[in-house]
């Protein structure tokens, strides 16, 4: 079932105001469906063919998000990691890692930032002549009832919920871990895989002149190109 949106560039669907960026609903629906996904214990990069559709899916890392957004919201997300970076930066909707002294991510400042739905974003998981060299990209489900971080989709090799070599999974969040990054002829790191931040591809605002006393309506939006089906 589809949590339905308006495809827009700067009016939507009226919501409660709330400091979440999806409906409760919204939110069920996407992990409801990304467990249900896990389940099927589809490997990384693995052809699959979503109920009724008519071709095969390869199911990497960004085609898992893809499959997400459209399932979930009805929205079409462009086909690669750093197309979808790109198409959010475009229209203001990125945000960078905090970073401590240490130049590690502060997690506690980016996890008070994160809402459900966000798109993850590395860089340099892997050799890549792209600019930025945006190569993975997860989806963020919040945090569970003991604090852990959740994120969802396909990682080539990473314990996961259901499985401990990668694939169509739930996954812990740390933005820290090691992800991968680039070699040399002797398997030494040269460049290792990097979290850069997140983008917003649903996201409440205020509806200009609704505040009273009490309350504030929202609605949510989306980047105009990422249409509703």
């Amino acid at each position: 079932m589809k949590a339905q949106l308006i495809a827009i560039g700067i009016f939507g669907v009226v919501i409660s105001a709330s400091q979440a960026q999806l409906t409760p609903t919204q939110h069920t629906t996407l992990v409801d469906e990304m467990r249900q996904i896990s389940s099927l214990r589809i490997a990384y990069n693995q052809g699959w063919q979503p109920p009724g559709d008519t071709k095969s899916w390869a199911m990497d890392c960004s085609n898992t998000s893809r499959y997400i957004y459209k399932t979930v919201f009805g929205l079409n997300l462009p086909r690669t990691a750093s197309d979808q970076y790109y198409a959010l930066k475009q229209v203001g909707r990125i945000t960078y890692a905090p970073r401590l002294a240490n130049g590690k991510v502060d997690s506690q400042a980016l996890l008070g930032e994160l809402r459900s739905g966000d798109l993850l974003f590395w860089q340099w998981t892997y050799d890549i002549d792209r600019d930025p060299p945006i190569t993975h990209v997860m989806v963020y489900l919040g945090r569970t009832a003991d604090g852990t971080p959740k994120m969802a989709g396909s990682a080539s090799s990473s314990k996961g919920e259901t499985t401990n070599s990668g694939g169509v999974n739930v996954y812990v969040f740390d933005p820290n871990a090691n992800m991968g990054g680039v070699k040399d002829f002797l398997g030494d790191y040269v460049r290792r895989g990097e979290f850069v931040g997140f983008g917003r591809v649903i996201k409440q605002e205020p509806i200009t002149g609704s505040q009273t006393a009490d309350n504030t309506s929202y609605r949510q939006t989306v980047p105009a190109a990422m249409r509703v089906n």
